[in-house]
């Protein structure tokens, strides 16, 4: 693959075999021509809920939204996808481009996005996305998914929760990164302030889907058990506690970058 043609870098996405193909880094550090602009290297996500626009993850982590001048559909169904960016930096300049499988979709607008934005994109791509098409992204991705049926993008599995506390945000809940793509916190938004969270002695999570996936999806609902008033648990010779049950909806899952959540 030629890497390098008067000054663009190309990105190419394989969709067929499930790959990202990328060119590749530079052997000296990178330096962006402008703060918001993407490092094309390496790309490691593309969804696209919009045919005004696609997301991206880069392979820093950071997600971006990439806007086009025109509507241009059929990215995550594309044979051949490229990203066509002078040095290798999409930055929303006239020059740059997307070709999806040889149609040509000019960049007017490239933006960082939080990871609950990434999130939500990626969600709602996967809804509209035909489910006999397989998806635009990487292998790591299209592995994970065969065994944990979701996108780690937004979704997390029960049975790999380590741990979970709450705060005014909602839950941080700790996941195994090895079956979650990488990620070992996630950002649980709720749908209101879950009081029963601050000092539930049991915890469990409820898919709507009822796959074991907590996505954000209509019906997952954290369930939380408290101790009935007047329950003398620290009596030795008092009957086993009893419970009063809650529960709380689930409105948005995403990657956490760290235990301070992003």
């Amino acid at each position: 693959m030629q890497v390098m043609t008067h000054q663009h870098m190309y990105l190419l996405l394989a969709a067929s075999l499930g790959l990202a193909l990328a060119v590749p880094a530079l052997a000296q550090e990178r330096t962006p021509p402008a703060p918001h602009c993407m490092d094309a290297v390496g790309v490691q996500e593309v969804e696209q809920a919009s045919p005004r626009s696609i997301a991206l993850r880069a392979a820093s982590g950071q997600a971006y939204r990439i806007d086009f001048s025109q509507d241009c559909p059929g990215v995550r169904t594309a044979t051949t996808l490229k990203l066509e960016a002078p040095a290798g930096w999409a930055c929303g300049r006239p020059s740059e481009r997307v070709v999806v499988d040889g149609r040509s979709c000019a960049v007017s607008a490239v933006t960082p996005v939080q990871n609950r934005d990434f999130a939500s994109v990626a969600r709602d791509s996967d809804r509209l996305r035909t489910a006999t098409l397989p998806a635009v992204t990487i292998r790591e991705r299209k592995e994970i998914r065969r065994g944990f049926g979701g996108s780690p993008s937004y979704c997390f599995a029960t049975r790999n929760v380590r741990a979970w506390s709450s705060d005014p945000q909602g839950m941080l809940v700790e996941t195994n990164p090895r079956r979650n793509g990488g990620h070992r916190y996630y950002r649980v938004e709720l749908g209101s302030h879950c009081r029963q969270l601050d000092r539930a002695p049991q915890l469990s999570f409820r898919s709507g889907m009822q796959n074991g996936l907590i996505c954000g999806n209509p019906g997952d609902r954290v369930l939380t058990a408290g101790f009935e008033n007047g329950d003398l648990r620290s009596d030795s010779l008092a009957p086993l506690p009893q419970y009063t049950r809650g529960a709380c909806t689930i409105q948005a899952v995403y990657p956490a970058s760290s235990q301070a959540s992003n």
